[in-house]
């Protein structure tokens, strides 16, 4: 496993992280056995896997997560949560903060976590949810129920990163989730300086979901692109579109999504959010060597560049 500085937290995390939240919400949405995710945990630790993300937002995932990590020694380990500062668009109260955070140390049966999130900030909320919900977060800091705090974009719907440029200006934040994959890199040229200039920790999200690990979404999603001038129509073919990326230490599209997120300096660590343990052992073997051809890298930035839809499902 290999091991990169988390920004100003000054803490080493492993390059593959393991999420719960992702279309399978830790195995909730797709019926895997609580027991069979317990297992993936132990295996991600027997690895060197040491930050886990979750989110009071994803159904029982904190819960799940504590119940997996019983009885492993708490200094193996890292943990980042969120709280959802939006309800049904208005800005939720602080004492609704408060009592998030403390259901979420009770669910994951600890006393306190290394990354508290602002979890998917709307950019048209930014400022309202600074103005009301940063000094009762800070003062949850201060009371010692996390060490540093970080904020979340909501990619879906903000797939230029209006937020996060925000926020990083500000500099309120240790660390930074991204949605960024090799289709939607704008990333590189609008948070990323940002983040190396204030040395903030970069968490990657939308990694590969589905539209990189299905192919006819794939080719769905490239055909698009082309119909509306944002890739040449003449580069790719319509089918298999990226299979060209497939030789040497790439076994896969998915393989290739995962070394390519990892390859800019200021990225401290991927999120997989499987809770399919096949899945995890390959995102694994492809982050052992996290790079691609010098290449076809440059080429995926040709194509891709100027692509700022929030592309991932």
């Amino acid at each position: 496993m290999l091991y990169r500085t988390l920004g100003r937290t000054g803490l080493h995390v492993s390059l593959l992280s393991l999420g719960t939240g992702g279309p399978s919400n830790f195995g909730q949405s797709t019926g895997v056995p609580e027991p069979d995710i317990h297992r993936l945990v132990r295996r991600a630790l027997d690895v060197g896997v040491n930050i886990f993300d979750t989110a009071a937002g994803y159904r029982d995932s904190e819960a799940i997560l504590g119940r997996a990590l019983k009885g492993v020694p708490r200094d193996r380990y890292y943990l980042a949560t969120k709280f959802t500062p939006e309800w049904e668009e208005e800005v939720v109260t602080p004492q609704d903060v408060v009592e998030s955070v403390e259901r979420s140390l009770t669910r994951l049966q600890t006393d306190s976590v290394e990354i508290l999130q602002f979890h998917g900030v709307r950019p048209q909320q930014y400022r309202a949810v600074m103005e009301r919900l940063l000094p009762t977060v800070l003062k949850l800091r201060d009371q010692r129920k996390c060490r540093w705090i970080g904020i979340t974009e909501q990619y879906g719907e903000d797939g230029a990163h209006e937020m996060l440029q925000m926020a990083l200006e500000d500099d309120h934040f240790a660390t930074a989730m991204v949605g960024y994959n090799l289709l939607n890199q704008s990333a590189d040229r609008l948070v990323y300086p940002q983040c190396l200039q204030h040395n903030v920790g970069v968490f990657i999200m939308f990694a590969v979901r589905r539209v990189l690990a299905v192919r006819e979404r794939l080719e769905e999603t490239v055909a698009d692109l082309k119909q509306r001038g944002l890739v040449a129509t003449d580069v790719l073919p319509d089918r298999k579109p990226l299979d060209w990326l497939i030789k040497g230490n790439v076994d896969s599209i998915p393989s290739a999504a995962y070394k390519f997120t990892a390859m800019h300096p200021a990225v401290s660590t991927v999120l997989s959010g499987t809770a399919n343990l096949e899945h995890f052992e390959s995102n694994l073997r492809a982050l052992e060597d996290p790079t691609l051809p010098e290449d076809d890298y440059a080429r995926l930035h040709d194509l891709f560049g100027q692509v700022l839809d929030p592309i991932g499902n």
